[in-house]
């Protein structure tokens, strides 16, 4: 298997050998020109400092650890550095202003990365990270006020995002929306951030990876939430050194449960197509790693056990909410349109979620299922005869041996029911949707 090295840098390249060597050189927090080299996340320094809060050197550590992550995962394609066109093997050089704090979760946290990519990760961290920016700077530009902030939220502009951010409103509560802003995703993130009544703030940035002469970027990004998190973590830490009276900071992360599993639909599903971004194992990981090192938040997805459709359901959206969840965007695909293309796994979910709760969907999507049915494209139907093969498996003893092989579920009974039971809703909202459209009988 071939080794993908990284080695990161922080300030200007000064050796002679940069990008002449296969060790892959790549700036942080900068940018560079240097052919052969790479660079990473030059604007989030300005981003943080928009916080208008201090956050903590760990927490800065992190989200360089992060940034290393996502340069991988971005900057070497699977199909190509990849055994088998999938798993890759990684060795990053990361410098940090802590790495003794992040020494003593080092094991776990390359487990838990190759969890989340299905990748082989060796990581080595050294001293001379970057520091975390003055949170105090004079800008022009607008900054947060955290005052108040009583909470941090993931703020996708995905359907769950958006009813997550909704009802922590209606309870009054204050929270920092994080977003991560992908080249298409601020317009439509914006708008959604225009339909919600009360007070929240935000914190949105992009990585923005770019690697000079170096071929095509990876597209799985099966790492995306990794970086999500992290962006979340300083921004929760940010909150922290504020109040530290008021203890560990809620990190909020809404999703709903049949897609937070995730469980593979098909014995062929297992693996490179069943992603882990918030799968109830990941997550239990991250908030162990941050409480190894001190970063002050606390994970909570508080609809790990419901299904879209009930999520739908219980925020009982009235004719002006129903007409704004439309605005949310649930298709991995949408950006090759400009339209979510109806047929994906999310968009099916999406669909069926909609039907469940009882609220016509009207969503522009770029096909039926019936169009997608008679499609003569097999690529085009893939996801459709899976979810119906799926539904299929209720009510037997292969679903809930489903649901343990998308990854380890936790140990408590009640908890770990809370799982199944999800599962098996989830795959009765889509059984019901597909009935009725006629694709399923």
């Amino acid at each position: 298997m071939k080794v993908c090295q990284l080695k990161f840098h922080v300030g200007n390249f000064d050796d002679p050998m940069l990008g002449k060597t296969k060790v892959l050189d790549v700036r942080l927090y900068g940018t560079t020109n240097t052919p052969g080299t790479a660079h990473i996340g030059n604007r989030l320094p300005g981003e943080i400092e928009r916080l208008s809060a201090p956050t903590s050197t760990v927490a800065y550590d992190f989200l360089s650890i992060a940034l290393a992550v996502t340069a991988a995962d971005s900057f070497f394609q699977r199909a190509r550095y990849g055994e088998d066109g999938w798993a890759r093997n990684f060795e990053l050089e990361i410098p940090l202003v802590k790495p003794a704090a992040w020494n003593a979760v080092r094991i776990q946290l390359e487990q838990m990365l190759r969890f989340l990519s299905g990748d082989l990760w060796s990581l080595s961290f050294t001293g001379g990270g970057a520091k975390n920016p003055s949170a105090l700077k004079t800008r022009k530009r607008r900054v947060a006020n955290l005052a108040g902030v009583d909470a941090v939220c993931l703020f996708s502009g995905g359907l769950d995002s958006w009813l997550g951010v909704n009802k922590l409103l209606a309870q009054g509560r204050v929270p920092v929306l994080v977003s991560h802003a992908y080249t298409g995703d601020r317009q439509y993130q914006n708008r959604l951030f225009r339909t919600f009544k009360g007070r929240a703030e935000r914190f949105s940035a992009n990585a923005s990876p770019l690697r000079h002469e170096g071929g095509g970027m990876d597209t799985s990004m099966r790492t995306r939430s990794f970086n999500f998190l992290a962006y979340a973590a300083v921004a929760a830490d940010a909150v922290f050194q504020l109040r530290p009276q008021n203890g560990k900071v809620p990190l909020i992360i809404p999703e709903n449960g049949f897609i937070a599993l995730n469980a593979p639909l098909t014995p062929r599903r297992i693996g490179s197509l069943s992603t882990r971004t918030t799968h109830p194992h990941y997550l239990v990981t991250m908030q162990s790693i941050f409480d190894g090192v001190g970063i002050n938040a606390v994970i909570d997805n508080p609809y790990r056990h419901d299904t879209k459709g009930e999520m739908i359901k219980a925020s009982a959206p009235d004719a002006a909410q129903a007409a704004n969840a439309m605005k949310t965007v649930s298709c991995g695909k949408w950006k090759r349109k400009g339209i979510q293309c109806g047929h994906c796994v999310p968009c099916i979910i999406r669909r069926s979620a909609f039907f469940a709760a009882g609220v016509t969907d009207v969503t522009h999507y770029g096909q039926t299922l019936v169009e997608t049915m008679n499609d003569d494209r097999l690529h085009k139907r893939d996801d459709l005869m899976s979810m119906i093969q799926a539904t299929r498996a209720v009510k037997t003893d292969r679903l809930r041996t489903l649901a343990m092989e998308s990854g380890p579920l936790p140990l408590h009974a009640p908890e770990r029911q809370g799982w199944f039971d999800v599962h098996e809703r989830g795959l009765y909202e889509v059984a019901n949707y597909l009935r009725a459209t006629g694709v399923m009988t």
